[in-house]
Parts: C-alpha cells; sequence; structure tokens
C-alpha cells in the first residue's frame, strides 16, 4: 500500500507496540510481559505538519486553494455569467489557503485524543496486537497487528478518508540495557512485506511500559508504548530508514471539500470523518474571518458588489472615492457612504453589475445609511438586485508536499481469547 495514497493515521501508532520486555530465561519467557495478546483502549496522536517544497523545485513557490462563483444548476444564474462576462463572474474568485515553504499547513499541529474504547469506535479503529517470543534474548520475534482503522487516501489531490482492514506482520527486536529497567525499555520493528507487513512505517526507537491495575476487584494488565514516526519527514527519516524516496515517502496532504454544512461552515483542515461532510464538494461561504457582520458573516452578491464598487469608485477620474467615513483609509465602509448620499440625491446609481445602490443601502434615515443583508436568500441570476449568498465550488484540489511528525502514545489491554 503506497504511503502517497494511503498515509495511515493511527496505526502507525500500532507499529510501535510491537515492542519486548525482558524477564529472565529461567522464567519460560524471554521477552517478558509484553509477550501476548493485546487490544488497543487509547490513543493520542499529536500531528505536525508543515509545508515541504522538494528539492530541485522553486523554494519560494506558494500553494493557494481556489474557490470560484458557480452556478450550481442553476440556468438563470448561468445565463447571468454569461450576460455579465468571465472578468465579472471570475473577479468572485478567492483563495482560502495561501502558504509556503515552512508554514504550518492549516490546522496543524493538531491532536487527537481517543481515550477510551468507545471513542476508537467512533473513528473506526479496533486493533489487535499478537507479540510472540523470542527464542533467545536479542533475537528478532514477530508481531501480528489486525483490525481495522482510518487512512486517508489521496488521489487528483482529492482527500477522503475510508476505513480499511488491515493485517500487518514484521519482526520487533529489545534494544535496551536491562539493568535498572525491569519494565521500561527501548524497542524496533520492521514491517516484513514477506510476512505480509506492509502498512505500518519502521520504527527504532520507542518506549514500553508494562503495568498493572485494579478494576472491579480484577488485577488487569495494561500495556504503554510511546513513539514518534519520522518516516514522512524529509529530514528525519535518517531516523528510521536509510534513504529517501519522494515518490513513495512524501507525504502528500489534499485540500478539497471544505463545506461541511449547507449554510456554509468549513470544515477543518485536516479531513476528519466527525466533522467532514463529503456531500458538500461546494456551497456558500460563511466564515468570522471574512469581517463582513453586516452581511452575517456570508459572501452575498451584495457585499460581492460592494466591493467591486469600491474597486471602480476609487479609480473614476470625474468623482474618486475618499474617506468619507472619517476612518483614515478609503474602503468598503466609504462606498456605503457614497452610495447613501446618492440615494439621498436621487441619483440613481448601480453598480458595476447593475445593482442599484438603493437596494444595496437603506437610506431612510438620512443620518444613518445602514448596509442591507442579503444573506437570508440564495443567488439566483433571475432576480440579481435581489441579492443573496453566492455559491462556491472549488477550481481543483490542491495538493501540498508536507513534512509529517507523529507523536503517539497508546495503552493496550491484555486480550483474552
Amino acid at each position: 500500500m503506497s504511503k502517497l495514497l494511503s498515509k495511515v493515521l493511527f496505526l502507525s501508532i500500532s507499529a510501535t507496540l510491537l515492542f519486548t520486555a525482558c524477564e529472565d530465561d529461567d522464567e519460560g519467557v524471554v521477552n517478558g510481559d509484553i509477550v501476548g495478546s493485546w487490544e488497543l483502549e487509547s490513543l493520542n496522536l499529536q500531528y505536525e505538519r508543515t509545508v515541504s517544497v522538494p528539492s530541485g523545485e522553486d523554494q519560494n513557490k506558494e500553494y493557494k486553494n481556489y474557490m470560484d462563483w458557480d452556478a450550481n444548476g442553476d440556468a438563470a444564474t448561468q445565463a447571468f455569467f454569461q450576460a455579465i462576462g468571465d472578468a465579472g463572474r471570475l473577479g468572485a474568485t478567492f483563495s482560502t489557503i495561501d502558504i509556503k515553504n515552512g508554514d504550518n499547513i492549516p490546522g496543524f499541529p493538531r491532536t487527537t485524543a481517543l481515550t477510551s474504547p468507545a471513542a476508537l469506535a467512533g473513528f473506526g479503529v479496533s486493533l489487535l496486537l499478537q507479540i510472540d517470543d523470542a527464542a533467545k534474548r536479542g533475537e528478532g520475534a514477530t508481531y501480528k497487528i489486525t483490525g481495522t482503522y482510518p487512512t486517508i487516501r489521496q488521489a487528483d489531490c482529492q482527500t477522503t478518508i475510508t476505513v480499511a482492514s488491515i493485517t500487518d506482520q514484521g519482526l520487533y527486536v529489545s534494544d535496551y540495557d536491562r539493568a535498572g529497567a525491569e519494565k521500561l525499555g527501548n524497542f524496533m520493528i520492521t514491517p516484513d512485506p514477506t510476512l505480509g507487513g506492509a502498512v505500518l512505517p519502521p520504527f527504532y526507537t520507542g518506549t514500553y511500559e508494562v503495568d498493572e491495575h485494579v478494576h472491579d476487584g480484577v488485577t488487569e494488565k495494561v500495556l504503554h508504548i510511546d513513539y514518534v514516526d519520522e518516516d514522512g519527514h524529509d529530514e528525519r527519516y535518517k531516523n528510521v530508514q536509510d534513504a529517501w524516496n519522494e515518490a513513495d515517502d512524501r507525504v502528500i496532504t489534499g485540500y478539497n471539500l471544505w463545506h461541511n454544512d449547507a449554510d456554509g461552515n468549513l470544515a477543518s483542515a485536516d479531513p476528519n470523518p466527525a466533522v467532514l461532510n463529503p456531500a458538500y464538494k461546494g456551497g456558500y461561504f460563511k466564515h468570522p474571518t471574512l469581517m463582513i457582520a453586516p452581511y452575517s458573516y456570508q459572501y452575498t452578491f451584495y457585499f460581492y458588489n460592494a466591493v467591486m464598487s469600491t474597486q471602480a469608485q476609487a479609480v473614476d477620474a470625474k468623482n474618486p472615492l475618499t474617506d468619507l467615513d472619517g476612518d483614515g483609509t478609503v474602503g468598503v465602509g466609504d462606498m456605503v457612504v457614497f452610495m447613501h448620499y446618492d440615494n439621498l440625491a436621487g441619483g440613481g446609481g448601480k453598480t458595476p453589475l447593475g445593482v442599484p445602490y438603493a437596494s444595496m443601502v437603506d437610506s431612510s434615515d438620512p443620518t444613518a445609511p445602514k448596509i442591507v443583508d442579503d444573506s437570508k436568500t440564495v443567488f439566483s441570476g433571475a432576480n440579481p438586485a435581489a441579492g443573496g449568498k453566492m455559491y462556491f465550488a472549488q477550481r481543483e484540489g490542491l495538493c501540498v508536499p508536507t513534512n509529517e511528525i507523529l507523536t503517539v502514545k497508546s495503552e493496550w489491554a491484555a486480550h483474552e481469547e
């Protein structure tokens, strides 16, 4: 399974688990309490992802995610697009992401804490780890992990989540000084394709501990395994593999499916089945960072017209826009005052797209112009003067080369057959 197409979210973690504690040979078990069958009970993941432009490419490259005003199947809106031309329609294109080399991927660092079997089940994670004993201390022994887990799949810069099954095997070797460490140890694992291991990454340093606690009067064993997955980082890979393969080892973060509800709220930048609704590949655009409270934070047709009018009036040779609201800058607020004055004078002014100023600004109070909020309706080319929130679709998925470090803490309970 290619790491480029299927990056294990939670499973890599399990890889670490395959490490063993040493006990005396005369006790009949070489690798101690870790030998046996374990069921995943808790997982804490810390993800770090940063933009990493591959060597040989323009290191100043910027990655932008564009959204375009879309007709969304409305014939009247499509006809309106044809009437105003590409310049008017594509002027509503904007980028929701603008990142470059070294920047954090939006939404990162982030932590995913699945601290109970119920939380794991909610993400589709159910893992069983079988750890075999070694013939001699220091020799390799086999591990096997089975179950289900969620993966991120990338195809044509589109990101989707799927819950896949896993059967993975390889070798683990204890690699620590036993003196003074009866239950703590450092370990290494190497997934072995010949044994069926092709999903988990190699991992050579980490810690484990087997302890006991009493639950409902019953003493239970708990296996703790902590490790860092570094094989998706083009510098830190040296800790886990001999050479970096750009095609196979590079983590690609694909951005699409931004909208997660019908109102236009955006999902987390990192695909997460708890918040991401794949049904919304486009939608209305609502976000507090737009700083357009008068339009209920929606990207609406009136808002777009106000921006276009501001830009056009600012360069009008006969009557250039000035600081009419007295805030020291020339912007949309000044255009609102300009429209208000035109309304009071009966000038009949219109925006570049033909919307009357009187539709966009309520001038019933001569001393206080009021922006008309058109966010409660949906824009249609059949009646553009009525405004409405605008539908946006992503022009294309955005593929970003990424460096990833995943820090894992996990707990496993002894599994009874």
